[in-house]
């Protein structure tokens, strides 16, 4: 076998083990991926459009706020859990970091392959939740691959980053759990745009989130198409992301066996 069809497999079976751990024991299994952002869309449904009144301005994509807000909910937690849970993914395998013949970037990306999978099967239901009102598939929808590809660039190259920083700085996993709270509020997942403008201009237009949400809105919802302009700030902000964090990780991982 190649070296390149060695790297894949064993990323196939690190990502493989890791979405089968996540649900082993329990009775519905994988369908745990798909009821967990349903619960929460559930919930925040009832907080934000019953409890707090919120509407939809009508310039958005829908005017139907659970879709709304799932088609902004589902990239985010794509995100979120790739950085939380690769923030511990090397010290909890030192092990395995341990044996040089291990290469330990595999695993910030298997975590990010097996939480891929769940969001595929959450993107189905959502899918099929937008038909149901109403929202069928545009061509648009073909964007939504190119923008998930690179919320999953941006994702892993801060995964590597805050894997290797735990390596050296337990108090990472913390520090990223906190972060993670405070970039969801500057991110339009609950509220529209509108929201924020006069008052979070900055945060917005440096948000990389942002731009994911809003294609994952038009693809999956028919509206305004994320334009070339937006498309290539994220692309600028994956590619960033991406090769500094290969870039550091490669160069902190030479002492990882030492500290463990």
């Amino acid at each position: 076998m190649s070296a390149s069809g060695a790297a894949f497999s064993l990323l196939y079976e690190l990502a493989l083990r890791d979405f089968k751990r996540r649900y082993v024991g329990s009775v519905l299994g994988w369908l745990w991926g798909v009821i967990h952002p349903l619960v929460l869309l559930v919930v925040y449904t009832f907080l934000f459009r019953y409890a707090f009144g919120a509407r939809l301005p009508p310039d958005e994509a829908t005017q139907t706020y659970p879709l709304f807000l799932l088609a902004g909910m589902l990239p985010w937690l794509l995100f979120s859990e790739t950085l939380v849970r690769s923030a511990t993914v090397l010290t909890d395998h030192s092990a395995l970091i341990k044996k040089s013949v291990f290469p330990a970037e595999a695993l910030p990306m298997s975590i990010l392959a097996s939480t891929g999978l769940a969001h595929l099967l959450s993107l189905a239901v959502l899918v099929m939740a937008a038909v149901g009102w109403g929202h069928f598939p545009t061509v648009f929808l073909a964007q939504l691959p190119v923008i998930a590809g690179l919320l999953g660039m941006f994702s892993l190259g801060l995964a590597w980053i805050v894997a290797a920083f735990q390596v050296y700085l337990r108090d990472t996993a913390q520090v990223v759990s906190v972060a993670m709270t405070a970039w969801f509020w500057v991110t339009p997942v609950f509220l529209p745009e509108a929201f924020y403008r006069g008052k979070l201009d900055a945060a917005l237009e440096w948000n990389p989130l942002r731009y994911v949400v809003m294609g994952y809105r038009a693809a999956i919802l028919g509206g305004q198409p994320i334009g070339l302009g937006d498309l290539g700030r994220l692309l600028v902000f994956s590619l960033v992301a991406f090769a500094v964090g290969a870039v550091f990780f490669r160069r902190a991982k030479r002492g990882f066996a030492d500290v463990m």
